[in-house]
């Protein structure tokens, strides 16, 4: 009988340690200040003018970047372009043979291989909508940028050519400067554990180039047009966090 007694006496006290150790601590869902470095990479179609010159093209870029606690998004990027597929690929047929190949300086044939290169660089800044997002962090992005965007007809080839020498590439390569405005609208995911932060999305920019070569060999023309270029296409991103960790409130479930 004393142990029934017992036990009813120490229940309220057992089952509130209990309790105590089955309720777990959890952080606060808290939007916050966090600046980022971001990796991206894009896969993109060309526009307007820049279509008559270049096919599609590949597109390696990184940016500093900070979300602030009002979610509104700052910052600068940059990126590097490239690609294979050169629809102007007339500019040297005064010089090359039917086979795409030229007469080196041994008197040999070598093959020339045509492609793009450019960069672009922007300052931007946007809002993300906690939206659909699993955290206060998370949600739709949206930004614009101003900056700028260049590019040019790579010409590449084995062994020394006379007619191709760095100099005489300038009078072929179409190099192009010009001011851009870009914009991207997408998904950005950060993590509360700081380990998965990534983002996706449309990438899109506009620009009005023109070209920085006085004088075009095999049109024997001064260029001074101006051309309008769209790139546009899909990019994802992996994103490192720069931020401390925050200190941090609990409350128990």
């Amino acid at each position: 009988m004393k142990y029934i007694l017992l036990s009813i006496l120490l229940l309220p006290f057992i089952s509130g340690k209990a309790q105590f150790v089955l309720e777990k601590p959890v952080a606060k869902d808290t939007a916050y200040t966090i600046p980022m470095i971001t990796a991206s990479y894009a896969f993109q179609w060309t526009g307007a003018d820049m279509a008559d010159r270049f096919g599609r093209n590949y597109n390696l870029g990184g940016s500093f970047m900070v979300k602030t606690k009002k979610n509104l998004l700052y910052g600068f990027k940059g990126n590097f372009l490239w690609g294979a597929e050169v629809k102007d690929n007339t500019i040297l047929n005064e010089i090359i043979t039917s086979t795409n190949e030229v007469i080196d300086n041994q008197g040999q044939l070598t093959q020339v291989y045509l492609g793009q290169r450019g960069s672009s660089f922007f300052l931007f800044g946007g809002k993300m909508f906690n939206v659909l997002a699993p955290n206060q962090n998370s949600g739709f992005i949206v930004y614009g940028g101003f900056g700028m965007l260049q590019h040019k007809i790579s010409i590449k080839f084995q062994d020394d050519v006379a007619s191709l020498t760095d100099q005489h590439k300038k009078g072929y390569d179409r190099f192009s400067l010009g001011y851009a405005a870009n914009g991207f609208a997408g998904y950005l995911f950060l993590s509360k554990n700081r380990l998965l932060n990534f983002f996706g999305g449309f990438d899109y920019t506009y620009a009005v180039t023109k070209s920085l070569r006085k004088y075009n060999y095999d049109t024997q023309e001064v260029d001074n047009k101006s051309y309008t270029n769209i790139l546009y296409g899909a990019r994802i991103g992996w994103i490192i966090r720069l931020n401390k960790r925050q200190s941090r409130d609990y409350y128990y479930n």
